[in-house]
């Protein structure tokens, strides 16, 4: 199967390939995209296990005793776990601020390195600092999905790619053995820079490496990966005592993951095409040919479409626009911008508020965080299903009112319910709105994707996960909003969802959309084709 030959296809025709047709010639279920898909998710492993086991590693510890050392007994008393009275100056203290020197804190027959909260004493006025772990992860991520996206509409999705697992796995080591809480929350920060654009970047290859009729099954394979490190995060806990260990098991898979993608991770034929490189599109196709054993007519995969579409792409590429700027100043593409933002912000906030605090579903913390990544199995399933059966647009708008309804029913049903019902009812809707998210989350990113042109495609989707991040660094403090009434940000979340239900039905319809090229073939969708033309009549009626 080495025998395609290059000449077939005259060296200027190579250009106009369109890759969506090239992939279908393979077949919707070819070797070489399933290799390309399964390269693609499986980095989302490593960030969903290192974000899911810190509900573990910075748990409260409430059993704990301010300790006097015995060196400055004669200086100090305790007053209570929190407080010491310096008997020199009659003032009080805190037993944190004098750790360094007059006193410790003692955890019992807790291990000192059994979690960050044990090791690093985040116990009374530092209590607050245990949230941080997870805010400067996802505080990192908003970054890298932004900067490093950009680099790969322009540098290419593969370095962009193996940048991103680079920095994440040698961060990661290195979060493993820090020796300060400060230090920690800054390789977290990193950590997640690498990984949020890694993730970011996947998300949008999902699209390019496969045939438009596949394109409905890769969720399937992102969250099977996903759910598979959120589980592999909870045994991380169940069978290692140390933090450190823990940290470093999660990050492991990474390690083995760079030996491999180096050698193996292929470009992204969208982004050749668009970029007209000629020798790279046939090598790809050479080496997709080889390893799907099947011959194809590429004369029969050249489109004009696409050749116009590569000649405005490349004067767009050539005139060093900066991408954000070419955002900015096409109305129809920014609409798109704010409104993708503003759902993913909602999107993450729910998931990661829903996933951060599935522990305290059960009175066994270890079942509601077993139970809130199993869900996630069944809802990529019903996505599946969903994609095939449906539209992308009402399948999103329906998931997300199921989640505010969810939501609604947790927050208003338990006060008219007996103990057994309530503890049904404050269990099983949360899992459910994690579930229709979790259908949200294998559908409209997809969609997004589809929906945005390849010169634009991975600088937008960066954009818009920087600023949807947003949603994933608040989320671990949602629970303070409760001090102003009991389910405050339940409430919250679901009228922000049930507004993410009508602003969805504004997209543009993507299921069996070739992906577009330039900026001309973008489709702006229902909403703004109709205010398009209520203008254009009324400019009209008003010429005429």
């Amino acid at each position: 199967y080495k025998n395609w030959k290059p000449e077939l296809v005259q060296s200027n025709d190579i250009l106009t390939v369109s890759p969506d047709m090239i992939w279908q010639k393979f077949g919707t279920f070819g070797r070489y995209q399933f290799i390309n898909l399964v390269m693609v998710s499986a980095p989302s492993l490593i960030y969903s296990a290192l974000m899911m086991v810190m509900p573990f590693l910075s748990e409260e510890q409430k059993q704990f005793n301010c300790v006097v050392n015995s060196d400055f007994s004669s200086q100090y008393r305790v007053l209570d776990r929190c407080t010491v009275l310096d008997l020199s100056s009659g003032l009080n203290q805190t037993c944190a601020s004098l750790t360094d020197s007059a006193t410790r804190f003692d955890y019992g027959n807790v291990s000192k390195d059994n979690t960050l909260t044990t090791n690093f004493d985040l116990v009374c006025e530092r209590s607050d600092w245990r949230e941080h772990g997870s805010s400067s992860f996802l505080f990192g991520a908003m970054f890298g999905a932004t900067i490093l996206s950009y680099l790969s509409d322009k540098l290419g999705r593969r370095k962009s790619f193996l940048l991103s697992i680079v920095i994440s796995v040698a961060v990661n080591v290195a979060t493993a053995l820090s020796p300060h809480y400060f230090i920690f929350l800054a390789l977290r920060f990193v950590a997640g820079f690498g990984l949020g654009g890694n993730l970011n970047i996947g998300y949008v290859m999902m699209s390019e490496v496969v045939a438009p009729k596949m394109r409905e099954f890769t969720p399937f394979v992102g969250a099977f990966f996903w759910v598979f490190g959120y589980m592999f995060a909870g045994v991380a806990r169940m069978y290692i005592g140390s933090w450190r260990m823990i940290y470093f098991t999660c990050t492991f898979p990474g390690v083995l993951a760079v030996l491999v993608y180096f050698k193996y991770f292929p470009e992204s034929l969208h982004w050749q095409v668009s970029n007209r490189q000629k020798d790279a599109i046939t090598r790809h196709i050479q080496r997709a040919t080889r390893i799907n054993k099947i011959q194809i007519n590429v004369q029969e995969c050249l489109t004009e479409t696409n050749s116009e579409d590569v000649s405005r792409s490349s004067v767009q590429t050539d005139s060093n626009q900066n991408m954000y700027m070419l955002i900015f100043r096409t109305p129809k593409i920014l609409y798109h911008f704010v409104l993708s933002s503003f759902l993913m912000i909602v999107m993450n906030l729910t998931y990661w508020a829903l996933s951060l605090f599935s522990t305290e579903l059960s009175a066994h913390k270890m079942t509601g965080f077993f139970l809130s990544g199993i869900i996630e199995f069944p809802a990529a399933i019903f996505a599946v299903v969903l994609l095939k059966l449906m539209n992308r647009r009402p399948v999103s708008c329906l998931m997300f009112i199921l989640t505010a309804v969810s939501l609604a029913i947790a927050v208003f049903l338990p006060p008219y319910l007996d103990e057994s019902g309530k503890k049904y009812v404050t269990i099983l809707c949360p899992l459910l709105a994690k579930m229709f998210n979790s259908i949200v989350w294998s559908v409209l990113p997809l969609a997004m994707s589809e929906m945005i042109p390849t010169v634009i495609r991975n600088s937008f989707s960066g954009g818009v996960c920087f600023l949807g991040d947003a949603g994933s660094v608040v989320a671990p403090y949602l629970e303070y909003l409760n001090r102003f009434g009991h389910s405050t940000a339940s409430i919250l979340i679901a009228v922000l969802t049930a507004i993410c239900a009508l602003g969805v039905m504004t997209m543009p319809e993507t299921k069996g959309v070739h992906l577009a090229s330039g900026l001309d073939t973008f489709d702006e969708g229902p909403f703004l084709r109709t205010i398009k033309r209520t203008f254009s009549r009324k400019l009209d009626s008003e010429a005429s």
